[in-house]
C-alpha cells in the first residue's frame, strides 16, 4: 500500500481510529477526518507513534454542516493531488430529533448528506487515483422502507432507530447508483455492515453486543484486499457479498432520492 493514498472521515474512535492505523501499517498515506481539533492531532500523533508512519495528516470539519463540508474538499485539494480510496466511515446515532445548522435532521444530515456530498466534491481526486476504491459505510440495521416524503423525520421520529436505519439504507441506494456512474473511471463503490463493535455509538444505544473494535477489520479488507479490485455496487456483510433490502433495488425510487439528494446538497455528478 506504499504509496497509495487514504481519506477515512471519522477516525478520531472507533472503527475509524482502527482502520486508520491499519492502513498506516502498511505504509500507506492516511487522511484523518474528525470533527474535534485536539482529538484529530492526538490521533494523528498516537497512529505516527504506534506505525512510525509519518505519511499521516489531519483533517478537522464538522460533516453536519454543508459549507465546513467544502470547507475539508478545499483543504484536501489544496495538500493532495489525488486520493486512491475514499472510506465514508463517519456515522451518528441520535436518540432525539436535532437538526444540524442548515436545518436538517442531524442523522440524514451526517450519514446521508454528507458522504454523497463529500465523494461528489472529491471525485477529481479519486478520478486522479490509482484503482481508485469507495468504501461506504451501511449497517445490517438499514430500513425495508422509505418514505421520501418523511425523509427529515419531522413526525414518527421515535427514539432514533427509524433515523438511524433509514439513513443506512440511503448510503446503499446511492452506493448503487454511484458505482454506474463511476464504472466508466475506473472507480469501484461498494457498502458494507462493518460488523457488531463495540464502538461508543453500539455502548450507548445497545451496551456491549459486539466484538472489540481492534477486531473490526471489515472496512480495512474491502478498502484494500486485492480480491475486490474489480468488484462494484455491492454490499457486504462479513465480507460476503449480501442482497441488501428489497427496497434497495427499486431504481425508480433510487432515482428520486438521487435527485433528491442533489437538490438539498448541491452535490454536481455530471
Amino acid at each position: 500500500m506504499n504509496g497509495r493514498i487514504f481519506l477515512v472521515t471519522g477516525a478520531t474512535n472507533g472503527i475509524g481510529q482502527h482502520t486508520a492505523l491499519q492502513l498506516a501499517k502498511t505504509g500507506a498515506t492516511v487522511l484523518v477526518h474528525g470533527r474535534a481539533l485536539a482529538r484529530v492531532e492526538a490521533t494523528v500523533a498516537d497512529i505516527k507513534k504506534a506505525t512510525g508512519n509519518e505519511n499521516i495528516k489531519g483533517y478537522i470539519a464538522d460533516l453536519a454542516c454543508l459549507a465546513n463540508i467544502r470547507r475539508l474538499s478545499d483543504e484536501l485539494h489544496a495538500s493532495q493531488k489525488h486520493i486512491d480510496v475514499l472510506i465514508n466511515n463517519a456515522g451518528v446515532y441520535e436518540k432525539k430529533r436535532q437538526e444540524s445548522n442548515d436545518g436538517y435532521e442531524l442523522t440524514f444530515a451526517v450519514n446521508v448528506m454528507a458522504p454523497f456530498l463529500l465523494t461528489s466534491l472529491l471525485l477529481d481526486l479519486l478520478k486522479a487515483g490509482n484503482k481508485s476504491r469507495i468504501v461506504n459505510v451501511s449497517s445490517i440495521s438499514q430500513s425495508s422502507f422509505l418514505d421520501l416524503d418523511n425523509l427529515q423525520l419531522k413526525h414518527d421520529y421515535g427514539k432514533g432507530d427509524k433515523a438511524y436505519e433509514q439513513s443506512k439504507l440511503c448510503d446503499i441506494m446511492f452506493t448503487i447508483d454511484m458505482a454506474e456512474r463511476f464504472r466508466k473511471d475506473g472507480i469501484t463503490v461498494n457498502c458494507l455492515d462493518p460488523g457488531t463493535v463495540n464502538t461508543q455509538m453500539l455502548l450507548k444505544v445497545w451496551g456491549a453486543i459486539g466484538i472489540p473494535t481492534d477486531e473490526a477489520d471489515n472496512e480495512f479488507h474491502l478498502a484494500t484486499d486485492a480480491k475486490f479490485e474489480d468488484v462494484t455496487g455491492e454490499y457486504f456483510v462479513d465480507m460476503r457479498k449480501t442482497r441488501a433490502s428489497a427496497v434497495a433495488y427499486d431504481n425508480q425510487l433510487r432515482g428520486k432520492l438521487w435527485k433528491h439528494l442533489v437538490d438539498i446538497t448541491g452535490a454536481q455528478y455530471d
